[in-house]
């Protein structure tokens, strides 16, 4: 929602999790899994009031167990797959109005881009209606067939940013950003129906900056030899986790962090509410994971 048009900076970013073992509730086994995200982003036309850029992320995981998903006898699969690749425009039009959307297509699968039943596609609209000098509306629809609620999410929140201190989306989604004073910054933010993030973050000198977070998370994919074609994988957790983030020079940062990962869970189905089936519970734990981002 930035209301500054025609200045997107290419971005790249490589981040690896571990997470150790655990008991398999109800099972003779552990799970554990090593986890690899790769995010990139490209403008390929910027000029005056108009915005193009091409985006592409990868995210792996790979499993050691031997557990099986409790009601259909398969293994859990060895390795997990969200691929996906995209495009993104804005244009700012002569009254301030900013308006933008993207589309995406990938695959989220064990077995990725292994049949048109495991092809995502994703879409996504907004409008930014200024209101004074700092103040906006903003109107969004996204959809995406990886998200908790499989079907167009409708949005509408007030932008209100009283002081450069303060910044709150008021309504949905909803987030807030306040510095209290000039080192500590907190943030919060929640979409539906269970994805919360809240962090604090406090500025120990210009390069380096502790922070500490929860996050309530999930994600979901579709399992090649799924028996519904409309079931999902989906995996919930919640974080508690802590870290310490490094400006390298204007263009690199480097992110340490670890912490406590708990009430998380397996399951296939077509909604939360089906969480029932084939679901595989994992121990709490720790886990470490570490990021590298470049801004050209």
């Amino acid at each position: 929602m930035n209301p500054v048009v025609g200045h997107l900076a290419p971005l790249a970013s490589y981040r690896f999790a571990w997470f150790p073992s655990e008991p398999v509730q109800g099972q003779p086994t552990n799970l554990g899994y090593t986890q690899h995200d790769i995010s990139l982003t490209v403008p390929v036309w910027q000029e005056g009031v108009d915005e193009l850029s091409v985006n592409a992320h990868v995210r792996a995981e790979f499993f050691r167990t031997s557990a099986i998903l409790p009601d259909t006898l398969q293994p859990f699969p060895d390795e997990l797959w969200n691929v996906h690749f995209g495009t993104a425009y804005r244009h700012q039009f002569d009254n301030g109005w900013i308006a933008g959307g993207g589309v995406s297509v990938g695959s989220a699968s064990d077995k990725p881009f292994h049949s048109i039943n495991e092809m995502t596609a994703g879409v996504s609209a907004f409008l930014r209606i200024p209101r004074g000098e700092h103040d906006a509306w903003i109107f969004t629809l996204s959809y995406s067939p990886t998200n908790e609620l499989a079907f167009p999410i409708p949005g509408v929140a007030y932008l209100w940013q009283p002081s450069p201190d303060f910044r709150a989306f008021i309504g949905l989604p909803f987030s807030l950003w306040w510095r209290p004073v000039p080192d500590l910054t907190l943030d919060l933010s929640y979409m539906l129906v269970r994805t919360i993030h809240a962090r604090a973050t406090y500025r120990v000198c210009p390069a380096a900056r502790v922070y500490a977070a929860f996050d309530w998370a999930n994600e979901a994919y579709f399992l090649a030899d799924r028996a519904n074609e409309n079931d999902r994988f989906f995996y919930y957790d919640k974080r508690l986790s802590a870290g310490v983030f490094f400006n390298l020079n204007h263009a690199a940062t480097l992110d340490f962090s670890g912490g406590y990962v708990f009430d998380r869970f397996y399951f296939e189905g077509a909604k939360y509410s089906d969480n029932g089936f084939n679901r595989v519970d994992v121990g709490n734990g720790a886990f470490v994971a570490v990021r590298v981002g470049v801004r050209y």
